[in-house]
């Protein structure tokens, strides 16, 4: 006998950062061509990849770019489940992408709501980054006090040679928060 229960929409502040297994109410995409894999430690393939997620010692969510035959252009497609905006006044998207290697594509964030369920494109970055965890941020104020889920979409891409293998993309520490108040400011 196997029950299944709708999950509940998750109220921001919404932290995931991978450590307890793939998220309950996350999904992995049926239309796409592979799924994003939980792991820690290095990937598989060499000069890509992260060696560790961000903090040390914990899981990220990564795709592998890694695959038999043409590879170039194969999608990867990883869907939260939907998160409550409407406790935050200042909404911001925060998460740590890692995207090195020499075949790095695209790894590009969208947002549905249920006023607009065509997905949104919100951020974007195309090819090698560095050996590093980078943090990125993204302003979700247009949506402030509505329900939104996010679609982590990966694109494999190749050297120029056709090297599909130097393409690993990762992301680790999903967080959906208050924006920081300013902390700075300029006089003249």
């Amino acid at each position: 006998l196997s029950i299944t229960t709708a999950c509940n929409v998750a109220s921001a502040p919404y932290f995931e950062n991978f450590d307890s297994g793939f998220p309950a109410c996350w999904s992995q995409s049926t239309t796409d061509d592979a799924d994003w894999i939980l792991n820690s430690n290095g990937t598989p393939s060499v000069n890509t990849g992260p060696s560790d997620d961000v903090t040390g010692g914990g899981n990220y969510m990564y795709f592998e770019a890694s695959c038999s035959g043409g590879c170039t252009g194969r999608t990867v497609v990883l869907n939260t489940g939907p998160i409550d905006l409407s406790a935050l006044s200042s909404p911001e998207l925060r998460f740590f992408s890692h995207m090195y290697g020499a075949s790095i594509g695209e790894l590009s964030i969208h947002i549905v709501t249920a006023a607009n369920p065509t997905p949104t494109m919100i951020w974007q970055l195309l090819g090698d980054q560095g050996n590093q965890w980078d943090e990125r941020t993204v302003d979700l104020s247009a949506y402030a006090g509505g329900t939104v889920q996010f679609i982590m979409l990966g694109v494999v891409g190749d050297n120029g040679s056709g090297v599909q293998y130097w393409g690993d993309v990762a992301i680790d520490n999903f967080e959906v928060r208050d924006l920081p108040a300013n902390d700075l400011s300029v006089v003249a």
